[in-house]
């Protein structure tokens, strides 16, 4: 707004806030009967925020959905979770294409001059993304010229920086528009919900196999969810390591046979090998220290798992 309109509103100086929420999501060319289901169902008491003249039409849309606010009418209020909807595809369609060039940065000079009505749409686009306490989206149910563009804008990383500088971040993400289960979280919440499940996995350690497997096995669906293969692929090996040394511990109390340790043995390796790899050191030394007493059958005089490998990984506390 500032670039465009330099004297709209005295500009403030950057506030990183006390934390770091979730980017917003974007459903792109949503239908409006799945976000109907959706605020219905599974976001219930979510607000829609549209232009003021739309909220009706935007109510038949959603099956009569009553929390749906005109954005001039929701000033001065706030609300847990908004979806801003076709915000961009109800603008005026001269207004699309000036909208589309000041988003991919083809303003000319004089813009403010021949397009002032885009001042009050941006003050109003700000009203609406500042109504929101914890969780906003941009849902737009049609396609539209200055929509598309947007939604590129919004969810696109821009990788032409100066030398030395990371590659910006998008500052939307752009969410699965055909799965309602998955549209009732950011990629960032399902990161963040990943990550509080595998945390919760590992504390549960020996203390519960079947919870322990199950708390990775939803922080895999989450890291799948969120499009993270990274987290998602040492989520995979760990439960592959912790199944296996839940075997390994059973195995104990029963004596397969010297071929079995030995097959045990070449197993374990190949999973550590996979989880130094993968930079997983606590699932290592963990891995390490319930194999040892296999180890210590088929090589009993010697100590070299617990002396050149498990004492050298970080243990709790790191």
């Amino acid at each position: 707004m500032f670039a465009q309109f330099p004297d709209s509103a005295k500009q403030l100086g950057k506030d990183n806030g006390l934390f770091q929420g979730p980017r917003p999501g974007v459903f792109h060319m949503a239908q409006p009967q799945i976000i109907g289901d959706l605020v219905a169902k599974r976001m219930n008491g979510t607000v829609i925020l549209t232009h003021d003249e739309n909220v009706n039409e935007c109510k038949k849309k959603l099956g009569d959905y009553e929390l749906v606010y005109g954005i001039r009418a929701a000033k001065g209020l706030e609300f847990k979770r908004v979806i801003v909807l076709d915000f961009l595809s109800s603008l005026p369609t001269e207004l699309q294409k000036p909208w589309r060039d000041m988003l991919l940065g083809r303003a000319v000079h004089d813009f403010s001059i021949k397009h002032p009505e885009i001042e009050g749409q941006l003050k109003l686009l700000y009203t609406a993304v500042t109504r929101c306490i914890e969780g906003l989206f941009f849902a737009e149910t049609s396609s539209s010229i200055s929509g598309d563009v947007f939604v590129r804008w919004m969810t696109t990383t821009s990788l032409q920086q100066p030398d030395g500088q990371q590659p910006t971040q998008a500052i939307a993400t752009l969410n699965d528009i055909t799965d309602v289960e998955n549209m009732t979280l950011t990629q960032d919440e399902w990161l963040a919900s990943g990550v509080s499940n595998a945390e919760a996995a590992e504390a549960e350690g020996g203390n519960d196999e079947s919870s322990a497997k199950s708390l990775l096995e939803k922080a895999i669906n989450c890291f799948e969810q969120a499009k993270h293969n990274d987290f998602a692929k040492k989520a995979k090996l760990q439960l592959v390591s912790f199944s296996f040394r839940c075997e390994v511990i059973r195995d104990r109390n029963t004596d397969k046979g010297a071929g079995h340790r030995q097959e045990t043995e070449q197993e374990g390796v190949q999973i550590m090998a996979k989880l130094l790899r993968e930079n997983l050191l606590l699932e290592a030394r963990g891995l390490g220290k319930d194999l040892q007493i296999t180890t210590k059958t088929i090589y009993s005089s010697s100590n070299f798992l617990q002396r050149l490998l498990v004492q050298m990984l970080p243990g709790e506390g790191y």
